[in-house]
């Protein structure tokens, strides 16, 4: 569906001959492999394009230059910042990557530090904060945001994750999550063998972006026709197929599950 998307916007902008596609963290290269893939159908999509890969981590790029080894227009850098300028046409996508970033957390106006307890022998969040007093900043995010506008001249971004736009006066809570094989652990128990993550303040990022749309995961998809994707898919798919992909299109679009819970920040610039 991301990979329509792409294809959308680059004929909406008049199929420019020269586009740059860069995916901020994009963990093994799978979406690119699949926006890639389908790009490869459509008439001088492939032929136009650049990608770059923006990764920090040594381990994530080897995989992602595994799996995309086949395109030779693909490049990583560690930082958005190297990315060149200079292609008729951008487009951004970070879907998953914004919650990855450092936060602040504060109770009242002391900023909460993290310090070694001798008596729990541990480490420890300090001052421990009841989690509805907590108020949380991203600065790092609403810098980034602004380098994704730079390149933007003219594209478009697509910001994909898991967050709301609570205003700042209203927002507060500890979001700051650990994931271990997708189960719930203790984040100061957990450090190096966890994913860290934080729920997105789209609030702040939609406030450096001029030319919006946001929305829910599930209307974003609705719209970009994922129903009538599925039909086609599964009037070719055996039963285990149909099933896999039922539940997975059910799981990203439904209220209860990810389609409510995570938001889509598309962003235009001319």
């Amino acid at each position: 569906m991301l990979a329509f998307w792409c294809i959308a916007q680059w004929q909406e902008a008049g199929s420019p001959s020269s586009i740059h596609l860069i995916e901020l963290g994009p963990g093994r290269g799978t979406l690119l492999q699949d926006i890639l893939r389908i790009g490869a159908r459509q008439e001088g999509f492939l032929n136009s394009l650049t990608v770059s890969c923006v990764e920090i981590c040594h381990n994530l790029q080897k995989q992602q230059r595994q799996n995309l080894q086949e395109y030779p227009f693909v490049f990583w850098y560690k930082d958005l910042i190297e990315v060149p300028h200079g292609a008729d046409f951008t487009l951004v996508i970070a879907n998953e990557f914004f919650d990855t970033l450092p936060i602040r957390q504060f109770v009242g106006h002391e900023e909460r530090t993290i310090r070694f307890s001798e008596a729990e022998n541990n480490l420890v969040f300090s001052p421990p904060g009841n989690p509805n007093s907590i108020k949380e900043s991203c600065p790092i995010a609403d810098d980034i945001m602004k380098q994704v506008l730079q390149h933007l001249s003219p594209g478009a971004a697509l910001i994909i994750d898991y967050g709301d736009d609570t205003p700042h006066e209203s927002r507060f809570g500890d979001t700051l999550q650990a994931l271990f094989q997708h189960k719930p652990v203790k984040v100061l128990q957990s450090l190096g063998f966890a994913d860290l993550s934080h729920q997105v303040d789209f609030y702040s990022l939609r406030r450096v972006c001029n030319n919006h749309r946001f929305q829910p995961q599930g209307n974003f998809l609705l719209r970009l026709g994922i129903e009538q994707r599925l039909e086609k898919l599964i009037a070719i798919a055996t039963p285990e197929q149909r099933f896999a992909l039922t539940t997975g299109a059910t799981r990203l679009v439904s209220p209860s599950e990810m389609g409510q819970l995570f938001k889509v920040l598309e962003v235009f610039q001319c």
